[in-house]
């Protein structure tokens, strides 16, 4: 079976309404419902090393995705 890593930051994909802007809000568990049948056809593994609106997003944290990864 094939393995898919989701690794979540936040950003624009996970943002929701809040106010008169967006802001993340979702967690990886609530993204991966909206695909239900993937846990089907692969095993996932789920990590949020970040929570943070993209536009926040600076080079430590890039490091630390890439040694995630």
């Amino acid at each position: 079976m094939k393995k898919l890593l989701l690794i979540a930051t936040g950003g624009t994909i996970a943002s929701q309404k809040t106010g008169g802007a967006l802001a993340p809000s979702l967690s990886p568990q609530e993204l991966l419902g909206y695909v239900p049948d993937a846990a089907s056809f692969c095993q996932i593994h789920a990590l949020q090393p970040l929570n943070l609106d993209s536009t926040n997003i600076a080079p430590q944290h890039w490091l630390l995705l890439a040694g995630l990864i």
